[in-house]
């Protein structure tokens, strides 16, 4: 197959657009792409290559199936023909599947195996300390198995890293356990794993598949679905890398409750969090609250620059020395301590019971530098 040109290039960006599943954000269910069928998406394609370059020639139906074969080749994607009532449309094979996060061709990927290979010589090395992240990152990212480890059959769920917007303060001896962590996710691979609770009072030690990694404030954090044996019970754990004390990744045997368990949205359930609270997932049901927050106009422009979150609305209000602005979020302990940080430059507006609560904390907070002792 040649390199695509432009308009090739232009053709598959449209046709991605219309396969891709719906935003999790916005619905309790992973929504599959509206169904486009064949007649509809060629029309839809060739309105938009119009839109772009209005003197183009419209494709005809053979050119985009060509497109949509070629599209697997180039990217790696899974596109599915589905047929209803003898109609036929089409979808990616599951959420999150795009030619932006396709997989790397065979040669490809072949020539980066090499490279990171080269590269790994270097690991702990002076100033070359960031390799060790950046090598699991990689290898996750492009799917390139580190030679020592062997692939294990997948789980049917989105498994993937994802990355904060916001700077990182991670130790540095915590990383060492990244690229266990990032292994264990891409090959679906179980590991015994011991770690300090969150309240740092005892240890544990849980046989555990990684789900998820995703990196925050404070560093790292490995999102498992967790086995515990005593209680003969699997439970969703959030675990900040560097309170893990050590890693075993050979385990003989699953447990069937690691196996059988229901597939988790993590993806979801991190978009409708400001941050994650390092412990049990207990709150998997809380619902995203829609408020207006309330800063003053100085914090507010870096906000308007910079969102604090995916679901913050573009559309802004003016209100007295500062601006309104509107988000979607679980308000959690993580959220709360972030809006008293900002003090008098922001307040909640709506909804009325979180003003409330605020408006509690913040009495709280005053009481606790009351008068001790003196006239």
């Amino acid at each position: 197959m040649t390199t695509p040109n432009r308009l090739a290039l232009l053709r598959y960006h449209i046709l991605d657009a219309c396969f891709v599943w719906g935003d999790p954000t916005q619905s309790d269910m992973l929504e599959p792409p509206k169904r486009l069928f064949k007649p509809e998406l060629l029309e839809r394609v060739n309105a938009l290559l119009k839109e772009a370059s209005p003197g183009i020639k419209p494709i005809a139906m053979r050119t985009l199936e060509k497109d949509i074969a070629d599209m697997q080749v180039l990217y790696g994607v899974e596109i599915v023909k589905h047929s209803d009532h003898k109609r036929a449309y089409y979808a990616y094979s599951e959420f999150g599947m795009s030619i932006g996060s396709g997989a790397l061709t065979a040669e490809e990927k072949a020539q980066l195996h090499g490279v990171l290979g080269n590269l790994s010589r270097f690991r702990g090395a002076e100033g070359f300390e960031w390799w060790t992240e950046m090598e699991a990152l990689l290898r996750h990212r492009f799917d390139v198995v580190a030679p020592q480890k062997k692939a294990t059959k997948r789980r049917g769920v989105s498994q993937h890293v994802q990355r904060r917007i916001f700077p990182r303060v991670q130790e540095k001896s915590a990383l060492r356990w990244l690229e266990g962590a990032v292994s264990a996710l891409q090959l679906n691979m179980p590991a015994r794993v011991g770690f300090t609770t969150s309240d740092a009072e005892r240890s544990e030690r849980h046989s555990m598949l990684i789900e998820n990694l995703v990196e925050e404030t404070a560093g790292w954090l490995v999102l498992a679905l967790v086995w515990d044996d005593e209680a003969q019970e699997a439970f969703r754990l959030v675990l900040p890398l560097d309170s893990i004390t050590s890693w075993d990744d050979v385990l003989v045997d699953v447990p069937e409750g690691l196996k059988d368990a229901i597939p988790f949205a993590w993806s979801r359930y991190i978009d409708q969090r400001f941050a994650l609270v390092p412990g049990v997932v207990k709150d998997a049901d809380e619902k995203p609250v829609a408020m207006r927050l309330w800063f003053e106009n100085k914090t507010a422009s870096r906000y308007l620059t910079q969102p604090f979150h995916t679901s913050q609305d573009p559309r802004i209000e003016r209100s007295g020395n500062g601006v309104a602005i509107q988000v979607n979020l679980v308000p959690n302990a993580p959220f709360i301590q972030w809006i008293l940080h900002h003090g008098a430059a922001a307040q909640v507006l709506e909804p009325a019971s979180l003003r409330e609560m605020m408006g509690l904390e913040t009495r709280k907070m005053a009481q606790s530098y009351a008068k001790m002792f003196g006239p």
